[in-house]
Order: structure tokens, then C-alpha cells, then sequence
């Protein structure tokens, strides 16, 4: 995912979806290897209002919560630390993050560049945590029970742990090529997201919703009366049919979808396709014919003039439009089309959206 300076000596491996008929769950097998699919970062959720919103409502989340032993996860260039005014409540604020780039300095942030590590909490001073947070973090876990029980190992008695994540089964029905890929491994429908909690004693407090099509945040606190969750074959024989029934219609829409731009597209001679992303590379390899394809657009300038990564398609700046007649540009960016759509007919109110 992402982009390269160069357009050779890429790596491929097959995307493969596989289910398992006794509990419906979903996963891409075999996974890559941490090392090589998160050889650089590719800054996703770093660009854009509807990013910026989401980031804006989960801050609202948890600033209440900021108070003595905080752990943060993942954060990267969102980390909630960038938001704080004010650390006066808070005693120590771990950041787990290989890519963190802190905006102020603060002897109370300790930044470790490593993934989580439970043992680390446990070896320092500050021997438990009230608030661990991660933001879109957990579809990218490759053992999401076993950080659920580190997760708790380390919280206080009244501990918090906040997160938010992909919003997937919308997403699917919608065919947005995002919700599953090598970094989404794992699909997680809001069932799947409870049970999990649930069995490690997570305690839902709250729910939100973030668009109908993108996020669902959750706060939650450690609860040791739960029980493990108990479902019966028959129940689990039928999140089968329905998740199998799911996916053959997503894969239906990606190939009846492909061949309606192939046919659109050939009307036009300048043609872009938006995103240097997982949404322009899966249909290009879902068979996206590149011919008349200029390039890819993006609103990331450091991805600019780069190449996306498995292809030889220059990354231009969405501006370039204004200089061509009655561009074309291929638009499959899921719960972002709309935003990306009103930007593009600003730059050239000519533009051709497929």
C-alpha cells in the first residue's frame, strides 16, 4: 500500500480471503510479514476534513478521560498527543509509535518506537495504566485477542480503554476497497468487535458512531464478572451463509464495476484515477485497464511526483486539473467520494467524475 520512488523491484503476494465455516469469520491468508508491509509509513489518515473530523470527535472521547497513566498506541502523525492543552492531570503519557513525530516537548511524554509491549509498562515505575488509546490501530493486529489481555494487564482498577476502528460491515456492503486488505487482515463486524471484548472483560460503556460508512469508537472499562460468550453451531452456521453471501456480492460489484469504467473511460483522453492508495491499486489489479491513464491524484504532497507502489502511474497534485480540457477522473474512495468530489469540480468544474 502507498507509494514508491521507482517502478520495478516491487513484491506481490496473492490476496486471499478465507472463511471458516463453523464461525463465519473472515481473514486474508497468508498475511505478510509486519516488517515488509510496514516498511515506511504511507500516512493514511493524515489528510482531509472527513479525517479531520473523525480525529476532532474522538479527541472529544477521550480529553475527559486524560487524567494520570496514559498509553497511547499507534498514534503516529494523529496522535492524541498533538491535541492536549493541557497536561496538568496527567502524570506520565506512553506513545507506542515507530513514525511519531511529537509537535511540542513534554518531560511527562515518554515515546517508546517500538509496537506495545505490556512488559515495558510493567518494568517501568508507573506499574499500571488508567487510560490505554489507540485510533485505528486494532483492524491492523495480527492477534487481536492476545493485545485485548495485554491491554488489560496493564490497566488499573478503573482503567479506560478507548479506541476507534473501521466501521467494516457497511463498508463491505458498499464494495469500499478499504475495509479488508494486508493491513485489515481480519473482518470485523460489530459482533465480532463485541464477543472480543466481551471475553476479555471489557465492559462496553459507549458506542459512537463516526458516519454511517467509516468509524465506530468505543469506550470501555475492565469488567471481571463477564463471562466468555457461548454461541451455538447452528447460530455460527448462519454468520457463514451471511458473511460467504456478503463477500460474493462485494467481489460481484468490483468486476461489474471494473468493466462500466473500462467502457466510460474510453470516451475520454486524459484520464486520472484519484487516491495512491489501497482504493487505485485494487482496481488496478482487479483489472482496471491503465490505457489513457495518466497518472493517480492525491492530496498528500509528500506522495507527489512518487509513483504507486506496484505500478509504473505517476502521483500528480489534484491541481494539475486545471490545466487540462475536460479531464476525466476515476473516483472509488468510499466514505470520502463526496469530499474529494466537491474539491475536484472547484479546481475544474469541467471535470468528468466516474
Amino acid at each position: 500500500m502507498g507509494v514508491s520512488n521507482k517502478t520495478n523491484n516491487f513484491e506481490f503476494e496473492n490476496l486471499n480471503w478465507w472463511i471458516n465455516k463453523k464461525s463465519g469469520n473472515i481473514q486474508i491468508y497468508p498475511k505478510v510479514s509486519l516488517d515488509k508491509l510496514y516498511f515506511k509509513s504511507h500516512g493514511s489518515g493524515t489528510v482531509g476534513k472527513t479525517w479531520k473530523d473523525h480525529h476532532d470527535l474522538f479527541f472529544k472521547l477521550v480529553n475527559k478521560h486524560l487524567i494520570g497513566n496514559i498509553c497511547e498506541i499507534g498514534g503516529g502523525q494523529n496522535s492524541i498527543l498533538n491535541k492536549i492543552k493541557n497536561f496538568s492531570k496527567i502524570k506520565k503519557f506512553y506513545c507506542f509509535d515507530k513514525n511519531l513525530k511529537l509537535k511540542k516537548k513534554n518531560k511527562k511524554i515518554k515515546k517508546i518506537t517500538k509496537f506495545f509491549n505490556k512488559d515495558f509498562i510493567k518494568n517501568s515505575k508507573n506499574k499500571s495504566i488508567d487510560l490505554i488509546i489507540h485510533s485505528h490501530t486494532f483492524e491492523h493486529l495480527y492477534d487481536p485477542n492476545q493485545f485485548l489481555k495485554d491491554a488489560k494487564s496493564i490497566l488499573s482498577k478503573n482503567g479506560k480503554h478507548i479506541f476507534t476502528m473501521p466501521n467494516m460491515k457497511p463498508m463491505i456492503k458498499k464494495g469500499y476497497a478499504n475495509a479488508m486488505n494486508f493491513e485489515h487482515p481480519f473482518y470485523y463486524d460489530e459482533k465480532l468487535v463485541d464477543c472480543l471484548l466481551f471475553k476479555n472483560n471489557f465492559k462496553i460503556i459507549k458506542k459512537q458512531f463516526f458516519k454511517k460508512d467509516h468509524s465506530i469508537m468505543y469506550v470501555t472499562k475492565i469488567e471481571n464478572s463477564l463471562n466468555s460468550v457461548k454461541k451455538s453451531k447452528s447460530k455460527n452456521y448462519s454468520e457463514y451463509k451471511k458473511n460467504l453471501k456478503l463477500f460474493e456480492n462485494m467481489f460481484n460489484f468490483w468486476k461489474k464495476d471494473i468493466r462500466k469504467i473500462n467502457k466510460l473511460k474510453k470516451k475520454y483522453e486524459n484520464v486520472f484515477i484519484f487516491g495512491a492508495h489501497i482504493f487505485s491499486q485494487m482496481m488496478i489489479f482487479n483489472g482496471l485497464n491503465k490505457k489513457n491513464i495518466i497518472g493517480v491524484l492525491d492530496n498528500d504532497m509528500k506522495k507527489a511526483n512518487k509513483f504507486l507502489y506496484g505500478t509504473d502511474l505517476k502521483i500528480y497534485n489534484p491541481l494539475a486539473l486545471k490545466k487540462i480540457f475536460k479531464p476525466c477522473v476515476i473516483l472509488r474512495a468510499g466514505s470520502y467520494n463526496q469530499e474529494i468530489q466537491k474539491q475536484l469540480s472547484a479546481i475544474n468544474k469541467n471535470v468528468n467524475i466516474v
